[in-house]
């Protein structure tokens, strides 16, 4: 009876160590490719690999998997006060070129994106009151797919070259706060 019992427990104890160590693994590479998303992996490069090689070192020892899993939380609690959203864990967005009306044999849908300076429904609502004039928001007719984890947008026919151009050289800065806001789509 007790050899059943011990047979019974090793595979158990064994998968727990695994599921800890998996998803120790999963949660180093989410925070690894935000990390790389938002331009800081170079800062924290050093601490991810050490933490990489002791994953790989002390994979059998759940205590020391526990205290890098500890350690990697800690980072992500840092960059939560840094004001970064880390529930996009791998997602990503990024623009790919132009696409025609085909691009729905891809899989692509489209998108009609309203950029505005500040918050278009505050400046909606202060028109309203004051009835002053408002300065229009940037519009983008683009294409989107998500490809994997990444948001895929892409200019449509409708969108001007300048239109596109405008959204390129806002992307690179604000790139976190645009997959934030279109995560959901």
């Amino acid at each position: 009876m007790r050899r059943y019992f011990l047979l019974i427990a090793m595979p158990t104890l064994f998968n727990r160590i695994a599921e800890s160590i998996s998803s120790t693994w999963l949660l180093l590479s989410d925070t690894t490719n935000f990390l790389s998303r938002i331009g800081l992996l170079e800062q924290y490069e050093a601490e991810v690999r050490d933490w990489r090689a002791e994953l790989s070192r002390f994979r059998n020892l759940p205590g020391r998997v526990r205290e890098i899993r500890e350690s990697i939380v800690a980072l992500r609690k840092l960059l939560r006060v840094q004001g970064h959203d880390l529930r996009l864990g791998s997602k990503d967005i990024a623009l790919e070129g132009w696409r025609h009306d085909d691009a729905v044999a891809e899989g692509f849908s489209r998108l009609v994106l309203g950029i505005a300076e500040n918050d278009l429904a505050a400046l909606l609502q202060e028109k309203l009151r004051a009835q002053k004039h408002i300065k229009p928001c940037d519009m983008h007719y683009l294409w989107y797919r998500w490809r994997n984890q990444v948001l895929v947008l892409s200019g449509a026919a409708s969108e001007t070259s300048e239109q596109f151009e405008s959204l390129k050289e806002y992307f690179p800065t604000h790139r976190e706060f645009l997959l934030r806001k279109l995560s959901h789509i």
